[in-house]
Protein backbone atom coordinates (compact mmCIF):
# COMPACT_ATOMS: atom_id res chain seq x y z
CA UNK A 1 0.00 0.00 0.00
CA UNK A 2 0.92 3.55 -0.67
CA UNK A 3 2.40 5.50 2.56
CA UNK A 4 1.10 8.54 2.34
CA UNK A 5 -2.48 9.02 2.38
CA UNK A 6 -4.85 11.99 2.40
CA UNK A 7 -7.49 12.19 5.07
CA UNK A 8 -10.02 15.08 6.21
CA UNK A 9 -7.90 16.75 8.30
CA UNK A 10 -4.28 16.23 7.14
CA UNK A 11 -1.85 13.59 6.06
CA UNK A 12 -1.22 9.99 7.26
CA UNK A 13 2.15 7.88 7.10
CA UNK A 14 1.44 3.97 7.37
CA UNK A 15 -1.39 5.26 9.21
CA UNK A 16 -0.40 7.53 11.61
CA UNK A 17 -0.86 10.95 11.51
CA UNK A 18 2.18 12.36 9.62
CA UNK A 19 3.84 15.79 8.74
CA UNK A 20 6.05 16.57 5.63
CA UNK A 21 9.21 18.47 7.00
CA UNK A 22 11.40 18.39 3.86
CA UNK A 23 14.40 20.28 2.07
CA UNK A 24 14.97 20.18 -1.78
CA UNK A 25 18.39 18.86 -3.38
CA UNK A 26 18.74 19.04 -7.33
CA UNK A 27 20.74 16.24 -7.97
CA UNK A 28 21.59 17.80 -11.36
CA UNK A 29 23.21 21.04 -8.69
CA UNK A 30 25.47 19.17 -6.88
CA UNK A 31 28.53 16.35 -7.76
CA UNK A 32 27.50 12.99 -7.71
CA UNK A 33 30.12 12.44 -5.37
CA UNK A 34 29.03 14.56 -2.99
CA UNK A 35 25.31 13.30 -3.32
CA UNK A 36 25.83 11.14 0.23
CA UNK A 37 26.83 14.25 2.17
CA UNK A 38 24.22 16.52 1.25
CA UNK A 39 21.72 13.77 1.91
CA UNK A 40 23.38 13.22 5.43
CA UNK A 41 23.25 17.01 6.34
CA UNK A 42 19.74 17.27 4.90
CA UNK A 43 18.89 14.28 7.35
CA UNK A 44 20.74 15.76 10.50
CA UNK A 45 18.92 19.04 10.07
CA UNK A 46 15.91 17.21 11.16
CA UNK A 47 14.23 17.04 8.18
CA UNK A 48 12.24 13.61 7.03
CA UNK A 49 11.66 13.89 3.44
CA UNK A 50 13.96 15.21 0.05
CA UNK A 51 11.80 16.51 -2.60
CA UNK A 52 13.98 16.86 -6.04
CA UNK A 53 13.07 18.21 -9.60
CA UNK A 54 13.57 16.17 -12.93
CA UNK A 55 15.51 17.89 -15.61
CA UNK A 56 14.36 16.86 -19.04
CA UNK A 57 16.84 18.63 -21.18
CA UNK A 58 19.95 17.53 -18.40
CA UNK A 59 18.99 13.92 -19.70
CA UNK A 60 17.35 14.17 -23.31
CA UNK A 61 19.13 16.64 -24.94
CA UNK A 62 18.81 14.76 -27.99
CA UNK A 63 15.53 13.65 -29.18
CA UNK A 64 15.32 9.96 -28.28
CA UNK A 65 18.10 9.42 -26.54
CA UNK A 66 17.51 9.63 -22.76
CA UNK A 67 20.80 9.31 -20.38
CA UNK A 68 20.52 8.34 -17.11
CA UNK A 69 24.30 7.51 -16.36
CA UNK A 70 26.76 9.02 -13.87
CA UNK A 71 25.16 13.02 -12.85
CA UNK A 72 22.43 11.83 -14.90
CA UNK A 73 21.58 8.45 -12.40
CA UNK A 74 18.56 10.06 -10.49
CA UNK A 75 17.13 6.67 -9.50
CA UNK A 76 20.91 6.21 -7.24
CA UNK A 77 20.25 9.99 -5.92
CA UNK A 78 16.92 8.49 -4.67
CA UNK A 79 18.26 5.11 -3.36
CA UNK A 80 20.43 7.05 -1.54
CA UNK A 81 17.96 9.16 0.00
CA UNK A 82 16.31 6.53 0.81
CA UNK A 83 19.26 4.56 2.44
CA UNK A 84 19.26 7.44 5.15
CA UNK A 85 15.43 6.88 5.99
CA UNK A 86 14.24 9.99 4.08
CA UNK A 87 10.99 9.64 1.63
CA UNK A 88 11.37 11.31 -1.27
CA UNK A 89 9.23 13.96 -3.31
CA UNK A 90 9.56 13.78 -6.74
CA UNK A 91 8.69 16.73 -8.57
CA UNK A 92 8.87 15.87 -12.50
CA UNK A 93 7.90 18.63 -14.58
CA UNK A 94 8.27 18.22 -16.91
CA UNK A 95 8.35 22.33 -17.05
CA UNK A 96 10.24 23.09 -13.55
CA UNK A 97 10.58 26.65 -13.64
CA UNK A 98 13.91 26.40 -10.94
CA UNK A 99 16.01 29.24 -12.53
CA UNK A 100 17.21 26.16 -14.91
CA UNK A 101 18.19 26.27 -18.42
CA UNK A 102 14.86 26.85 -20.92
CA UNK A 103 12.86 25.95 -17.52
CA UNK A 104 14.01 22.38 -17.99
CA UNK A 105 12.24 22.04 -21.18
CA UNK A 106 14.92 20.64 -24.10
CA UNK A 107 15.97 23.25 -26.70
CA UNK A 108 15.14 20.71 -29.66
CA UNK A 109 11.07 20.68 -28.17
CA UNK A 110 10.74 24.44 -27.71
CA UNK A 111 12.66 25.35 -30.96
CA UNK A 112 9.37 24.03 -33.24
CA UNK A 113 7.78 26.18 -34.76
CA UNK A 114 4.29 26.89 -33.96
CA UNK A 115 3.88 24.76 -30.83
CA UNK A 116 2.11 25.94 -27.93
CA UNK A 117 4.69 24.44 -24.71
CA UNK A 118 2.60 24.40 -21.58
CA UNK A 119 -0.52 23.45 -23.33
CA UNK A 120 -2.83 20.79 -24.74
CA UNK A 121 -1.35 21.15 -27.82
CA UNK A 122 -0.93 17.43 -29.63
CA UNK A 123 2.79 18.90 -30.60
CA UNK A 124 3.56 19.26 -26.82
CA UNK A 125 1.45 16.49 -25.04
CA UNK A 126 2.59 13.67 -27.20
CA UNK A 127 6.42 15.21 -26.37
CA UNK A 128 5.81 14.91 -22.54
CA UNK A 129 4.17 11.54 -22.76
CA UNK A 130 7.02 10.18 -24.58
CA UNK A 131 9.73 11.41 -22.25
CA UNK A 132 7.08 9.90 -19.59
CA UNK A 133 7.40 6.74 -20.70
CA UNK A 134 10.86 6.71 -20.57
CA UNK A 135 11.70 8.59 -17.27
CA UNK A 136 8.84 6.85 -15.40
CA UNK A 137 9.74 3.00 -15.81
CA UNK A 138 13.20 4.17 -14.31
CA UNK A 139 11.66 5.40 -11.06
CA UNK A 140 8.41 3.88 -10.66
CA UNK A 141 9.74 1.03 -9.13
CA UNK A 142 11.10 3.27 -6.05
CA UNK A 143 7.88 3.84 -4.72
CA UNK A 144 7.01 3.01 -1.15
CA UNK A 145 4.10 0.46 -2.28
CA UNK A 146 6.80 -1.39 -3.89
CA UNK A 147 9.37 -1.04 -0.86
CA UNK A 148 11.15 2.33 -2.02
CA UNK A 149 11.24 5.74 -0.59
CA UNK A 150 9.37 7.89 -3.18
CA UNK A 151 6.10 8.89 -1.36
CA UNK A 152 4.31 11.87 -3.71
CA UNK A 153 4.19 13.17 -7.04
CA UNK A 154 3.82 16.86 -8.06
CA UNK A 155 1.77 17.72 -10.89
CA UNK A 156 3.29 20.02 -13.35
CA UNK A 157 4.59 23.25 -11.75
CA UNK A 158 3.19 26.43 -10.71
CA UNK A 159 0.88 25.90 -13.50
CA UNK A 160 -1.69 28.88 -12.45
CA UNK A 161 1.11 31.34 -12.59
CA UNK A 162 1.14 30.65 -16.31
CA UNK A 163 -2.05 29.27 -17.94
CA UNK A 164 -5.64 27.99 -16.42
CA UNK A 165 -5.91 24.86 -18.85
CA UNK A 166 -7.57 22.48 -17.24
CA UNK A 167 -7.38 20.02 -19.87
CA UNK A 168 -3.81 20.07 -19.82
CA UNK A 169 -3.14 19.70 -16.40
CA UNK A 170 -5.92 16.66 -16.12
CA UNK A 171 -3.16 15.15 -18.68
CA UNK A 172 -0.42 16.07 -16.74
CA UNK A 173 -2.02 13.80 -14.17
CA UNK A 174 -3.37 11.34 -16.22
CA UNK A 175 -0.31 10.71 -17.88
CA UNK A 176 1.85 10.07 -14.47
CA UNK A 177 -1.04 7.61 -13.30
CA UNK A 178 -0.86 5.84 -16.86
CA UNK A 179 2.79 5.44 -16.68
CA UNK A 180 2.85 4.19 -12.92
CA UNK A 181 2.70 6.74 -10.50
CA UNK A 182 0.47 4.68 -7.62
CA UNK A 183 1.45 7.48 -4.40
CA UNK A 184 0.33 10.63 -3.42
CA UNK A 185 -0.24 13.26 -5.85
CA UNK A 186 -0.37 16.93 -5.89
CA UNK A 187 -0.04 20.10 -7.20
CA UNK A 188 1.87 23.59 -6.04
CA UNK A 189 0.65 27.31 -6.84
CA UNK A 190 1.18 30.42 -5.23
CA UNK A 191 -1.17 31.50 -3.07
CA UNK A 192 -3.35 33.59 -4.76
CA UNK A 193 -6.93 32.72 -5.86
CA UNK A 194 -6.18 32.86 -9.39
CA UNK A 195 -3.00 30.95 -8.79
CA UNK A 196 -4.56 28.16 -7.09
CA UNK A 197 -7.46 28.00 -9.70
CA UNK A 198 -5.43 27.96 -12.89
CA UNK A 199 -3.12 25.30 -11.48
CA UNK A 200 -5.27 22.76 -8.98
CA UNK A 201 -7.37 19.39 -9.74
CA UNK A 202 -10.21 17.67 -8.20
CA UNK A 203 -9.24 15.14 -6.52
CA UNK A 204 -5.28 15.74 -5.77
CA UNK A 205 -3.87 17.80 -2.93
CA UNK A 206 -3.72 21.86 -3.61
CA UNK A 207 -0.02 23.29 -1.80
CA UNK A 208 0.67 26.26 -2.18
CA UNK A 209 4.51 28.19 -2.53
CA UNK A 210 5.69 31.12 -0.62
CA UNK A 211 8.36 32.95 1.29
CA UNK A 212 6.49 34.72 3.95
CA UNK A 213 2.59 35.18 5.59
CA UNK A 214 2.01 31.36 6.15
CA UNK A 215 -1.02 32.16 8.03
CA UNK A 216 -2.59 33.44 5.02
CA UNK A 217 -2.08 31.20 2.40
CA UNK A 218 -3.21 28.67 4.79
CA UNK A 219 -6.40 30.23 5.36
CA UNK A 220 -6.78 30.19 1.78
CA UNK A 221 -5.71 26.06 1.14
CA UNK A 222 -8.39 25.92 4.36
CA UNK A 223 -11.09 27.94 2.88
CA UNK A 224 -10.73 26.46 -0.94
CA UNK A 225 -11.06 22.80 0.82
CA UNK A 226 -11.89 22.80 4.74
CA UNK A 227 -10.16 19.92 6.35
CA UNK A 228 -7.72 19.70 3.53
CA UNK A 229 -3.74 18.67 4.38
CA UNK A 230 -1.86 22.05 4.61
CA UNK A 231 1.13 21.90 2.75
CA UNK A 232 3.67 25.14 1.68
CA UNK A 233 5.33 22.65 -1.54
CA UNK A 234 8.36 25.57 -1.31
CA UNK A 235 9.44 27.61 1.49
CA UNK A 236 11.26 30.14 0.31
CA UNK A 237 13.86 30.82 3.05
CA UNK A 238 16.59 33.25 0.52
CA UNK A 239 17.01 34.32 -3.01
CA UNK A 240 18.59 33.39 -6.31
CA UNK A 241 20.30 36.09 -7.71
CA UNK A 242 21.14 37.92 -11.50
CA UNK A 243 24.93 38.59 -12.15
CA UNK A 244 25.28 42.59 -11.13
CA UNK A 245 23.12 41.77 -7.61
CA UNK A 246 23.94 41.75 -4.38
CA UNK A 247 23.77 38.41 -3.14
CA UNK A 248 20.66 38.43 -1.07
CA UNK A 249 20.37 36.76 2.53
CA UNK A 250 17.62 36.44 5.03
CA UNK A 251 17.58 36.81 8.83
CA UNK A 252 16.98 33.50 10.76
CA UNK A 253 14.43 35.25 12.79
CA UNK A 254 12.01 35.47 10.18
CA UNK A 255 12.29 32.13 8.91
CA UNK A 256 12.01 30.40 12.06
CA UNK A 257 8.75 32.52 12.67
CA UNK A 258 7.54 31.28 9.72
CA UNK A 259 8.27 27.89 10.14
CA UNK A 260 7.07 27.77 13.67
CA UNK A 261 3.55 29.04 12.20
CA UNK A 262 3.45 26.23 9.69
CA UNK A 263 4.37 23.34 11.76
CA UNK A 264 1.96 25.16 14.46
CA UNK A 265 -0.93 24.61 12.03
CA UNK A 266 0.10 20.91 11.63
CA UNK A 267 1.01 22.01 8.75
CA UNK A 268 3.75 20.16 6.06
CA UNK A 269 6.71 22.39 4.28
CA UNK A 270 9.43 22.15 1.51
CA UNK A 271 12.46 24.26 2.72
CA UNK A 272 13.74 25.58 -0.92
CA UNK A 273 16.63 25.47 -0.81
CA UNK A 274 18.29 22.93 1.81
CA UNK A 275 21.45 23.13 -0.27
CA UNK A 276 21.40 24.79 -3.40
CA UNK A 277 24.24 23.88 -5.19
CA UNK A 278 25.81 25.30 -8.53
CA UNK A 279 24.43 25.64 -12.33
CA UNK A 280 27.60 24.27 -13.70
CA UNK A 281 28.28 25.00 -17.53
CA UNK A 282 25.82 26.86 -19.20
CA UNK A 283 22.80 25.23 -17.26
CA UNK A 284 21.70 28.29 -15.51
CA UNK A 285 18.56 30.51 -16.42
CA UNK A 286 17.58 33.90 -16.76
CA UNK A 287 14.69 36.11 -16.08
CA UNK A 288 13.60 38.74 -18.49
CA UNK A 289 11.71 42.19 -16.84
CA UNK A 290 12.32 44.42 -19.68
CA UNK A 291 16.00 43.32 -19.52
CA UNK A 292 17.73 39.97 -19.62
CA UNK A 293 18.62 39.18 -16.48
CA UNK A 294 20.77 36.04 -16.23
CA UNK A 295 21.35 33.69 -13.30
CA UNK A 296 24.62 33.25 -11.16
CA UNK A 297 26.75 30.10 -11.45
CA UNK A 298 25.85 29.72 -7.50
CA UNK A 299 22.56 28.38 -6.51
CA UNK A 300 23.45 29.40 -3.02
CA UNK A 301 19.76 30.75 -2.33
CA UNK A 302 20.88 31.36 1.35
CA UNK A 303 20.58 27.60 1.86
CA UNK A 304 21.30 26.38 5.31
CA UNK A 305 23.82 24.05 4.19
CA UNK A 306 26.94 25.76 1.78
CA UNK A 307 28.36 24.35 -1.22
CA UNK A 308 31.48 24.31 1.30
CA UNK A 309 31.81 21.55 4.04
CA UNK A 310 30.28 23.90 6.77
CA UNK A 311 27.17 25.04 7.85
CA UNK A 312 25.26 28.74 7.21
CA UNK A 313 26.62 31.07 9.78
CA UNK A 314 22.94 31.78 10.25
CA UNK A 315 21.67 28.68 10.88
CA UNK A 316 19.58 28.49 13.60
CA UNK A 317 20.71 25.53 16.56
CA UNK A 318 17.26 25.20 17.90
CA UNK A 319 15.24 22.71 18.98
CA UNK A 320 13.04 21.22 16.21
CA UNK A 321 9.73 20.35 15.62
CA UNK A 322 8.49 16.72 15.61
CA UNK A 323 6.94 15.33 12.59
CA UNK A 324 4.05 14.09 13.68
CA UNK A 325 1.08 16.70 14.10
CA UNK A 326 -0.22 14.98 17.44
CA UNK A 327 2.90 15.23 19.23
CA UNK A 328 3.56 18.37 21.40
CA UNK A 329 7.47 16.91 22.24
CA UNK A 330 10.31 19.07 21.00
CA UNK A 331 12.96 16.91 19.15
CA UNK A 332 16.47 17.80 20.39
CA UNK A 333 18.98 18.04 18.14
CA UNK A 334 22.55 16.79 19.05
CA UNK A 335 25.75 18.92 19.21
CA UNK A 336 26.30 20.42 15.86
CA UNK A 337 22.78 19.60 13.94
CA UNK A 338 20.83 22.47 13.32
CA UNK A 339 17.13 22.61 13.23
CA UNK A 340 15.23 23.85 10.14
CA UNK A 341 16.29 26.34 8.16
CA UNK A 342 14.27 27.29 5.08
CA UNK A 343 15.15 28.56 2.08
CA UNK A 344 13.68 31.15 -0.58
CA UNK A 345 14.57 31.33 -4.29
CA UNK A 346 12.87 34.11 -6.23
CA UNK A 347 10.34 34.01 -8.79
CA UNK A 348 11.37 31.89 -11.61
CA UNK A 349 10.32 33.23 -15.34
CA UNK A 350 12.33 30.00 -17.46
CA UNK A 351 11.46 31.06 -20.51
CA UNK A 352 8.02 32.73 -20.18
CA UNK A 353 7.58 35.95 -18.16
CA UNK A 354 5.26 35.24 -14.78
CA UNK A 355 4.51 37.04 -12.05
CA UNK A 356 4.54 35.66 -8.03
CA UNK A 357 4.49 36.56 -4.42
CA UNK A 358 6.56 39.50 -3.62
CA UNK A 359 9.92 38.73 -1.98
CA UNK A 360 9.26 37.50 1.78
CA UNK A 361 9.63 39.67 4.57
CA UNK A 362 13.06 39.77 6.67
CA UNK A 363 15.47 39.28 2.93
CA UNK A 364 17.94 41.45 2.70
CA UNK A 365 20.70 41.84 0.19
CA UNK A 366 24.35 41.86 1.82
CA UNK A 367 27.18 43.93 0.31
CA UNK A 368 29.26 41.17 -2.00
CA UNK A 369 27.52 40.53 -4.73
CA UNK A 370 29.40 37.57 -6.41
CA UNK A 371 30.45 36.18 -2.73
CA UNK A 372 31.33 32.71 -3.61
CA UNK A 373 28.59 30.21 -0.98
Amino acid sequence: MTRLSLVQGGLLRDGAPHRIVSGSIHYFRVHPKQWGDRLDRLAAMGANTLDTYVTWNFHETWPGRADFDGWRDLPRFIELAGERGLDVIVRPGPYICAEWDNGGLPAWLTGRPGIALRTSDPAYTEAVDAWFSVLMPRLTPLQSDRGGPIVAWQIENEYGSYADDAEFMEFNREALVRHGATELLYTADGPTELMQDGGSLTGSLSAATFGSRPQASFALLEARRPGTALMCAEYWNGWFDHWGEKHHVRTPESVAADVDAMLTANGSVSIYMAHGGTNFGLWAGANHDGVLQPTITSYDSDAPHRRGRHAHAQVARTAGRSSRPGSARRRRHPPGRAALRLAEPGVCLGWHRRTGPARPRGLRPVVEPSRAA
